[in-house]
């Protein structure tokens, strides 16, 4: 009996469904691209924007609005209304963000098409020209400021995308490579786990501390993605005392004749610059030789 209760509930709701839809896919016509080219209408003669702080607002144009310029008698409900007999109202967007100030934007002189992208060149109604993020994140791009999400969002609503549920961790990598990440997160925030001392970490394979130099040699630009700096590198291999073979070798270095580390500086000076070497200081053969 259950069953069968929740069987006619769900396809009720799908027949409203495909109704509301249908309904409003096809009832109503407006065409922004005829009136801004060929009537001219600047965006705020229909909506009143300029003075709203809320984005609750409701800037939709009334009846009244069109009867600025449409005359109220001569005009045909027909004109916008496929079924004049069955008109509906158009449906307000009221969870699409919590705090936004249009006063500000056009106090800013921020032109409503930067925003609210080929609104200009519609001709269906039902297309939704919100901006998205990455709308947004062209002027805003202080993304690391503290709250700076709260500037729009409220506190407590839930800013997490869908898809970063519990295993997103682990396989945020492959998404990574396709989404706009960069959308809330800075470059900073995705170093901050991925780099420092994790060579034993997730972030690389296993028993990678004792092979990442052959990875190192076939594609050191894809080290340095994370691994800006080659004095990562350096610091590491000094505190590990992990050095090239000749390094171990007798009279490596003496005072006397420089012995074999001199031999192979003047052969090969920019190999022992790759890890001697300090942008920020003196070439760590001063250390020695400038006494």
């Amino acid at each position: 009996m259950k069953r069968k209760v929740l069987i006619i509930i769900s396809l009720t709701f799908l027949v409203a469904l495909t109704y509301l839809l249908f309904a409003q896919n096809v009832e109503l016509i407006f065409s922004h691209k005829f009136h801004a080219e060929d009537v001219e209408a600047e965006c705020a003669d229909c909506h009143k924007a300029t003075e709203s702080k809320l984005a609750a607002d409701n800037l939709l144009p009334s009846m009244e609005t069109c009867y600025n310029c449409h005359d109220e008698d001569d005009t045909e409900c027909s004109v916008c209304h496929k079924d004049p007999d069955n008109a509906i109202e158009y449906p307000r967007i009221t969870d699409y963000i919590a705090k936004f100030s249009h006063e500000q934007h056009v106090s800013d002189k921020v032109m409503c098409s930067r925003c609210h992208e080929n609104v200009q060149v519609s001709e269906n109604i039902f297309d939704k020209h919100l901006p998205k993020m990455a709308n947004c994140l062209e002027c805003h791009t202080n993304t690391g400021e503290e709250n700076f999400c709260y500037t729009c969002h409220s506190h407590g609503e839930e800013l997490k995308p869908a898809d970063h549920n519990l295993v997103w961790e682990k396989d945020h990598g492959l998404a990574a490579a396709s989404a706009a990440c960069d959308d809330c997160h800075t470059k900073d925030y995705c170093l901050d786990c991925h780099k420092s001392d994790n060579l034993n970490h997730e972030v690389h394979p296993l028993n990678y501390v004792n092979n990442h130099g052959i990875y190192a040699k076939g594609n050191k630009d894809n080290c340095y993605t994370c691994h800006e700096e080659q004095a990562f590198c350096v610091d590491c291999h000094q505190k590990r005392m992990v050095m090239p073979r000749n390094h171990s070798y007798a009279n490596w270095s003496n005072t006397t004749t420089g012995g074999g580390h001199a031999r192979s500086a003047k052969l090969d000076l920019d190999s022992c610059m790759s890890c001697h070497s300090d942008a920020q200081g003196d070439p760590v053969c001063v250390v020695c030789h400038s006494k």
